[in-house]
Parts: C-alpha cells; structure tokens; sequence
C-alpha cells in the first residue's frame, strides 16, 4: 500500500510559509476572483471589510453576483437600491442594525434557516441554480507556528463556509485574539488568497471628534461618545468598526441599539426580577445556554446564577459575566453529557475583550462551528439542558416570535434561538424558557391575544415550554389553549389583563 499522499501532504505543510507568500494578495487583486453568477458567503459579524469594499468598487463589471450575508456590519452599496442587477443580496440568520433598513425597502430577503442546516442546502444540493458556494471571505488569525490560521472569538459559521467553498478569501487580522480549542482553525494550504487586514483601533479623543462633527443633535452626541467609549474599552473591534464605517449613518442610527447590541447598555429594572423567577427552574449542575438579547443577555448580571454549584456551557455565544463566574467555579461542566468540563461555544461574543484573552488558549474553552454546536441532535445530547432567549411576543395558544412585533416588520432574524429551544425542548430534563418583558416600547402588551396578520411564528405552539415575564413564569408545556390562556394572562400586564380575558373567552369557551 503506498502513502506517497500523505507524504507530499505532510511536505506541503512543511512549506506553509511560502504557500502563504505566494497567496498574498491585494484586496482589489483577492475580489477578481469574484465571477458573475458567483454565490458569494459573508459570514457572521462582525464581516471581513477590505475584500467586500473591493467588491463593490467592481460593480459595474458584475452581474448576478448572489451576496449571503449574516448580520452585516458593512455595505458596499449592495444594501442600496440601484444595485440589484450587480448584486442580489440574501440576509439569513439575523438582520442586525444595519441588514434591517434594507430589508425595510425590500432591497434585500430574508432566507429561513436553522443555523445548523445551512450547510445542508449545500451538501444535498437543494439550490439548483446556485449548487454550492463559489467564494467565502472571511476573516482569520494570522497563522501560527504549524500554518494554521484561528477564526478567532466568533467562530460561528466560518469554518463550515470556508469547507465548503470553491475559493477562499482570508482576512488576515493581527488584532484578533487567538487561538482557542476545540475545532476554530484553518491550514495555510486550504485557503486561496490572503489579505493583511488587521482590524483598526481608534482612540477616545478621535471617538469624540468624529462624534461632534458627525451628529447634528447634542443629547444623541453625548450619548453616542458614552456609548462608543464604553464600547471602545470592552469591544474596541466593534468601535472601531463603528467609527470607520458607519461614516454619516451614523446620526440616523440609535446608540442604545448600538450599546444593546454589545449587551453593553445598563439592564432595565425588570430584569432582576425576571432572573429571580428564571432561578426557580435552573437547578445545579444545569447546562446552559443564553441567547442575545434583552433581557438574557443582561441575566448574568443581575445575579442569575450566584450560589449555583457545577453549571455546565453549551451555548451559541458567551454572556457578559460568564468567564468570572467560570474563574469563580459556578460553571464547571463536571455534570455535563457531552464535553464534561468543557465550556462550548460557538462564538464568544459578549465576553468582552478581556474574555476573549482569558478564554484564549485556555483548556477549560472549546469552540465548535454552529453546524455542531447548534444541531438539535447534538444539544439533545445533554442532559438537563436549559435554554435562555429573549423573545419578543407570545400570543395565548404559545405561538412565539422573536422575529416581528405587532405586523410583519422584521426586527431581526431567529439567530440561533429555534435551534437550542428545540434541541433543549427534546433533551432529557430538558426546559426551554423564552424571557421577555410585559410590556413593549410604547405601553403595548407583549401577551397578546393572538398574533397580528403578517407575525412570523419562530416557535411553534407545540414547542413552547417555560415563559417568563417580570410578573412570574407560565408553564405551557402539555397543557391546552385554554390553560396555556390562563398561564399566559396570569404574568401579563396587570393594565392588560381583563382584555385578554375577555379575548381567551371568545377563543376558546363556548
């Protein structure tokens, strides 16, 4: 048997340093190898920005080029109308700040999709005419000692794009934090181009300038310079990104979307107390995961977890607070299924800065693209499994949406969320909870009725399991229209409660 492959394989590695030599490239050089009817990939944000900027200044060479993005942090202009013979663009996933104003327009559309099968549409080639995926850019680490790159901090779904792809396109960013366990990496050798792209940092004193010339309104420019020196001290990557890029837009935009975004902004006083209700379902030695949002993402801070002994990680993203509460041994693993002892993420957003360095190299962290971390059939797997998402309705038979409120405006895609509700709905002592506030901005009952015309369902009725309001816990798992009404009414807004009864009557009493 020969193993001359292997051989030649192993030598080709030895080589990476001029393998990478040899593929270095400019970003306008990287972007021609974008051809007309190409699928093009962006991956989860934050996105690569020199590569995409390239491409859009090759516009007017390009037709038909069918632009996946996932939250976009960037727009080369294929976000605008005028583009659409040039550039087709599909949102999937999650729409983000800067995704939804296009989606407003319609501009772009939005492509349904769990997180975990994605990559189906392309293994079992369920796109005919766009079969599989021509070009993914991504960013990477630079290489390391053995030619591998690290996706760094948010992994998400780069690993299974660059797999899959025809070309890669790296950013090379010397920034980024690296490396982590688990499966976050890529060879010199399978990747096409590479662009030296580190992500810039910016300082107060500049946040504060360009704020001032930039947005018109003295109250919304205080509040942008506190939103973007905080940022800059826990995400300088996202200010910095926020201060390049968004450029004018930036005094259309909300800096409390901005900060909520980050998981930066103060929680609102209902959030203690929808943790206290939250704690009486959580036991030691749970696993868990907590999705972006208000109110999850703040639960840890408010004291979700003090006193709880052997929690275990499996989760899309980290949560502000989560690596002390790992330093401090509230998260251990040791009850764990899967990775006992291991905290497993998908990506690391929310950690902040100095978590990512923390978690960097550092064996108690492994991270895994949501083609596994988020499999259903995979959380599943973990015992006592306890899913965390903020939510944004529920009408009385359970139906839930994270996605639009009060119509069929998206706000934002499903992320994650369906993923682990589902797979923690099916683990064994598995409890899906959904956490939202009473009431919406604006006074409006966040328990409805019933869905308004046009409400994308992201939870089906059969699924709903735990929902929490600041007002207590509905258990809805099992039970029927009309006792899930009576749940549901019971931690609704006291202001709000005698119509929904009255609406319960006529749904579902003779």
């Amino acid at each position: 048997m020969s193993f001359e492959h292997i051989t030649e394989y192993l030598q080709y590695r030895k080589d990476w340093k001029e393998d990478y030599k040899r593929k270095l490239v400019s970003a306008d050089e990287a972007a021609k190898a974008v051809k007309s009817g190409d699928l093009v990939v962006l991956p989860f944000a934050p996105h690569p920005t020199e590569v995409p900027l390239a491409l859009g200044r090759r516009k007017e060479e390009l037709r038909d080029v069918y632009v996946e993005i996932n939250a976009p942090s960037i727009d080369p202009g294929w976000l605008q109308l005028g583009w659409q013979e040039n550039f087709s663009v599909g949102a999937i996933h999650y729409l983000g700040g800067l995704g939804r104003p296009a989606h407003d327009a319609k501009v772009i559309s939005f492509i349904p999709s769990l997180m975990s099968l994605r990559m189906k549409y392309c293994d079992e080639e369920r796109r005919p005419k766009r079969r599989g995926i021509d070009v993914c850019i991504t960013p990477v680490s630079p290489p390391d000692e053995h030619g591998f790159c690290s996706f760094g901090p948010h992994l998400w779904n780069r690993k299974s794009y660059a797999e899959r792809a025809k070309i890669v396109i790296a950013e090379v960013d010397s920034n980024m934090v690296y490396p982590y366990y688990g499966n976050n990496r890529i060879h010199v050798s399978e990747i096409d181009y590479f662009v030296e792209a580190p992500t810039a940092r910016v300082s107060n004193k500049e946040i504060k300038d360009f704020i001032i010339q930039t947005v018109k309104d003295k109250e919304k420019q205080q509040k942008w310079i506190e939103a973007l020196t905080k940022a800059n001290k826990h995400e300088p990557e996202f200010a910095a990104r926020a201060y390049n890029l968004m450029g004018p837009l930036i005094d259309l935009l909300s800096p409390d979307f901005f900060s909520g975004s980050l998981g930066l902004d103060e929680p609102y006083p209902e959030a203690k107390t929808i943790a206290g209700y939250v704690r009486e379902i959580i036991k030691n030695g749970d696993c868990i995961e907590i999705g972006a949002g208000r109110p999850s993402t703040w639960l840890p801070k408010v004291g979700l977890f003090d006193g709880y002994e052997d929690l275990g990680i499996h989760s899309e993203m980290s949560a502000w607070g989560q690596p002390e509460l790992i330093k401090k041994g509230v998260f251990t693993g040791k009850r764990k299924t899967l990775h006992r002892g291991k905290a497993v993420y998908a990506a690391l957003d929310g950690a902040g800065w100095e978590g990512y360095k923390w978690m960097s190299n550092n064996p108690l962290i492994e991270m895994y693209d949501v083609e596994y971390v988020h499999n259903p059939t995979v959380i599943a797997q973990n015992e006592n499994m306890v899913s965390i998402n903020s939510v944004l309705q529920v009408d009385l038979t359970g139906q839930i949406t994270c996605e639009t409120q009060f119509g069929p405006r998206m706000i934002n895609g499903p992320g994650g969320q369906l993923d682990f509700h589902l797979g923690t709905f099916m683990a064994k002592g598995g409890r899906a909870i959904s956490v939202l506030r009473s009431l919406a901005f604006g006074g409006s009952s966040t328990i409805v009725s019933h869905l308004a015309e046009g409400s994308l369902v992201t939870i089906p009725r059969q699924f709903a399991d735990y929902v929490v309001t600041e007002y207590g816990i509905a258990s809805l798992a099992g039970k029927s229209h009309r006792e899930r009404a009576e749940e549901l009414i019971a931690i609704a807004h006291p202001d709000f409660r005698a119509e929904l009864r009255k609406e319960a009557r006529k749904q579902f009493w003779p």
